[in-house]
């Protein structure tokens, strides 16, 4: 019998990595800054930068193993050995992934700031385009909700429902605004009121509502900056994806970045491919487009410079550190570079 192929209700076998999914996961204990560290340095991470009790020290007061420890897979490692197991990193030491997480938590705040921005913008945008259009800021609305499929205009329905409430379920912060429109909602309340994500797949339907081609390519840009604010908002780490084995982008590069960035000097060459391919390289990039197009501020655009430029500074302060590293700079180099294209530090 152990020699036999299951069988799913189609006849059809099952798959092997099914199989072993299903497999409990081994369970492992808690270990100690002390003992993360030995682990670390077993695997051949280096303690010469950083001392082990100052690497122990960080563990405890500043920021846990997993996110730490994530960055290690920005660092080549030694072949295997006979029986498998993975070799030790090259010119991996605890300070690389100390910086690291200094770095990232800088970029995060930045590109946090650079989304809400582009999603303020851009509502500012449709409601003036609204406006222009001669709509009617109620039938607006009620047409995009009627065309909706019923389990996504359910959602949507009940969502604002739920926060016009009382109790537990009420909206702090727009609960009592959703409960005064509820039942019929304009749209400056409605863009006030939803998340990023009804707002973006609301600008889709307002593009073929008044037959705009541009705008529609500027939903897909959107849908790429609500991924990374979604990223940056639940506080993930960005860096640990500057690799080439990361995730790659979703879709081509859309046709308003790359008519931009020939325009501006950013060359179709192997580089640029190559990094726009990278998925986190890709929404950041979305990002800093969105934000010079749609913002009308120049104060937000000079705040949003002056922190990028910071970090920019801040990297150029660690980059001894990576000389050693075949493949982290050249994304930082080539975020820089998109930086100064899209948003220069005098905006």
């Amino acid at each position: 019998m152990s020699d036999k192929v299951s069988k799913d209700g189609n006849g059809d076998p099952k798959d092997a990595n099914e199989r072993h999914e299903q497999a409990p996961v081994e369970h492992k204990p808690f270990l100690t800054p002390q003992e993360l560290v030995a682990s670390l340095k077993a695997r051949g991470v280096k303690f010469e930068l950083c001392s082990e009790e100052d690497a122990a020290a960080y563990l405890r007061e500043h920021n846990n193993y997993l996110r730490c420890a994530s960055y290690r897979v920005l660092f080549d490692r030694k072949p295997a050995a006979d029986d498998g197991t993975p070799g030790p990193y090259v010119n991996l030491d605890f300070e690389h992934l100390r910086d690291l997480s200094s770095l990232d938590r800088q970029l995060r705040e930045a590109f946090l700031d650079v989304c809400i921005d582009v999603e303020h913008f851009a509502k500012l945008y449709v409601l003036n385009r609204a406006q222009a259009e001669g709509e009617d800021g109620y039938a607006i609305v009620a047409d995009y909700l009627n065309q909706l499929d019923y389990q996504r205009r359910r959602y949507v329905s009940r969502s604002l429902a739920v926060r016009s409430r009382g109790g537990r379920t009420h909206d702090e912060y727009k609960g009592d605004l959703i409960a005064h429109h509820l039942d019929d909602l304009p749209m400056w309340v409605f863009l006030e009121v939803v998340d990023f994500g009804t707002f973006v797949d609301l600008y889709r339907f307002c593009a073929g509502r008044w037959g705009d081609d541009v705008m529609a390519q500027e939903h897909y840009v959107l849908k790429s900056v609500k991924s990374l604010r979604n990223a940056t908002a639940h506080n993930s780490c960005i860096i640990n994806g500057f690799t080439k084995k990361a995730p790659r982008a979703e879709s081509p590069t859309n046709s308003l970045l790359l008519k931009s960035m020939n325009e501006l000097g950013i060359r179709n060459t192997k580089t640029r491919r190559a990094k726009m391919s990278n998925r986190r390289i890709a929404q950041m990039a979305s990002s800093l487009w969105a934000l010079q197009h749609f913002c009308t501020s120049k104060d937000t655009l000079l705040r949003d410079a002056a922190r990028l430029n910071a970090l920019k500074n801040r990297f150029e302060t660690s980059r001894q550190l990576y000389f050693k590293t075949n493949g982290i700079a050249p994304y930082f180099d080539f975020l820089w570079k998109l930086v100064d294209t899209w948003l220069p530090r005098q905006a």
